[in-house]
């Protein structure tokens, strides 16, 4: 197996947690031998967990946590719901696609409906795309029906318009940031956590300019940090956004559901 030899530092010590160990072992890295520094193991073994698959990751994507497993969940639903209404096709937007887990984890679902779907990840990283679309050639094949554009935000895709929207942008308070475990803040990418001041300033980037792409009752899914509240929407409440939060699996406000105005 090829490791990302970014991270073995022979000279430096390091305990691995039991789950650590246990990572790097079904991925063929024995902790006995090799030392790293403090890289999260999905970068030293290159493959990390999600959903119900594998999928690769480097330095250059977000790790995918289990958290945002459940917006999978809720985008899956609405896709569901939308199928069974006999809809002839559905065009769903990912934005800040990062390593491209969210979208192939909803392209693997929905397999059967291919010729009902179209996928648009976008991403701002060229790095960051290029591993989405390994990741969708080895779990789904060439033919999955998803397009991947280099875009900041909306950016390049102003010649569409979207059914479904799921966003998992960065959404970490800049103050923060130097706050955060060594192994996210010394490694994951700062592009895919920082959100500003209090968080949501990409969020907020991204719903001030999403209206031109979406259909009238457009369902938008976020990621949120647990610091957001409906204060942070009051101002698209006032433009007509239908507007709900829901938690986590620690019962932290983690998501948000929002129904585009007419």
């Amino acid at each position: 197996m090829l490791l990302n030899t970014r991270y073995m530092i022979q000279q430096t010590s390091r305990h691995f947690t039991p789950r650590e160990q246990t990572h790097l072992a079904r991925y063929g890295v024995d902790p006995l031998l090799q030392t790293y520094a403090s890289a999260p193991v999905e970068y030293i073994s290159g493959k990390a967990e999600f959903c119900d698959f594998i999928i690769n990751v480097n330095e250059n994507v977000l790790i995918p946590r289990i958290e945002t497993e459940k917006l999978v969940a809720l985008a899956a639903t609405e896709i569901k719901k939308q199928l069974a209404s006999d809809q002839i096709s559905l065009q769903i937007l990912e934005v800040g696609t990062g390593s491209g887990a969210i979208t192939v984890a909803l392209a693997k679902q929905f397999k059967d409906s291919w010729k009902k779907l179209q996928f648009v990840a976008t991403d701002i990283s060229k790095n960051a795309l290029r591993v989405a679309e390994r990741n969708a050639v080895e779990l789904l094949g060439k033919y999955a029906p998803i397009s991947f554009i280099k875009s900041d935000l909306l950016e390049n895709t102003q010649a569409e318009q979207f059914d479904i929207v799921v966003a998992n942008l960065p959404y970490i308070p800049s103050e923060r940031i130097a706050k955060l475990d060594e192994s996210v803040k010394a490694h994951e990418p700062v592009l895919a956590l920082d959100g500003g001041f209090d968080g949501f300033a990409v969020i907020a980037r991204l719903l001030d300019t999403i209206t031109p792409v979406l259909h009238p009752k457009t369902r938008v899914f976020l990621e949120l940090d647990h610091t957001h509240s409906l204060k942070n929407f009051v101002p698209y409440q006032k433009r007509g956004w239908q507007v709900t939060l829901s938690t986590d699996q620690a019962g932290y406000i983690r998501f948000a559901q929002l129904t585009s105005p007419v």
